[in-house]
């Protein structure tokens, strides 16, 4: 028996880096399926990061999933007199937001925070975003521990590539991503414009939210981390289209556990599925300007002038 274990201890090692090297060798031809192994995608994630040099002491940092990205157009803002950055990334979950905030908040410096809520995003597993920063972010002790406490094997093996890509291979420091992907265009700052449409009228089945604790306790953790550093914060919940909105058969539970949570906005603007949507939860560029020039008009409510920027602790 003691052979037998002794065996087992010796082999493991061996297993693990045939794994890896497997992983790495596989990964590079695009056969792992279990792994995000290839750079560049629409949500443009890549040219966030590597831009966020160029933002120091913003007026309003945006966060959250691709309702974050694809609707606050950092341009609007800035017309009206907010310098701006968002970090938003597909699907993106308070797990990975916290992540993100850990590794970048020190370094924006936001003098406000507009935090996107929304009740898909509360009950999302968090996978496709964990693959997604560990793609395209630099690796870090907070990124490391949320791959590694995540027990997703695709996270995982996503977690050993871009070890192998970004610290072996120096590839992600060089790698430039194009500016428009699938009619996806990034702008300088963080916003992705879609300059297409895909809205399908359909019906979706009738569905109770909920929220999953991990989100909620990450979501809370971010909030903390901006009251540490008292920064005045607003979570909005952009809306979906009628045909899906609908469908939540509890949508006014959800906003309680949000309103209990800090300032939250949720507002229903005269929109037409067809006109102001791209598809059923993402808003097209006739709502993105209404939206925006809605939510403009309400920021001195939620952010008084009086507002002081963050210090460090």
């Amino acid at each position: 028996m003691k052979k037998l274990l002794l065996r087992l201890l010796l082999f493991l090692p061996t297993a693990l880096l045939g794994y890896m090297l497997m992983l790495w060798l596989f990964g590079d031809l695009g056969w792992v399926r279990s792994a995000n192994t290839t750079m560049g995608h629409s949500g443009h994630l890549c040219s966030r990061i590597k831009d966020i040099p160029n933002y120091h002491d913003v007026d309003i940092l945006f966060l959250g999933s691709s309702h974050s990205y694809r609707t606050f157009d950092t341009r609007t803002y800035q017309a009206a007199g907010y310098t701006c950055f968002n970090l938003g990334s597909s699907n993106q979950t308070p797990v990975q937001t916290l992540v993100l905030l850990q590794t970048y908040l020190d370094s924006i410096r936001p003098r406000h925070i507009v935090f996107e809520v929304h009740p898909d995003i509360m009950n999302n597993d968090g996978v496709e975003s964990a693959v997604d920063i560990l793609a395209h972010t630099p690796l870090n002790p907070h990124i490391t521990r949320m791959a590694w406490r995540m027990g997703n094997m695709k996270v995982v093996n996503t977690w050993l590539y871009a070890l192998y890509n970004q610290k072996i291979c120096n590839r992600l420091a060089s790698f430039v991503e194009d500016s428009i992907i699938n009619d996806a265009a990034y702008v300088p700052g963080g916003y992705v414009e879609i300059n297409s449409r895909h809205f399908e009228i359909k019906r979706y089945p009738r569905k109770k939210l909920t929220i999953r604790a991990n989100q909620l306790e990450a979501l809370k953790q971010c909030i903390a981390m901006f009251k540490e550093r008292n920064i005045p914060y607003l979570l909005v919940e952009v809306q979906d289209a009628e045909q899906l909105r609908k469908t939540f058969l509890n949508h006014e539970w959800f906003e309680r556990q949000m309103q209990a949570l800090g300032p939250y906005r949720y507002k229903i603007l005269p929109m037409t599925d067809t006109i102001h949507f791209a598809n059923s939860n993402h808003l097209y560029k006739p709502g993105i300007v209404m939206f925006n020039d809605d939510l403009i008009q309400d920021l001195d409510h939620y952010f008084p002038k009086e507002s002081e920027p963050m210090t460090n602790n």
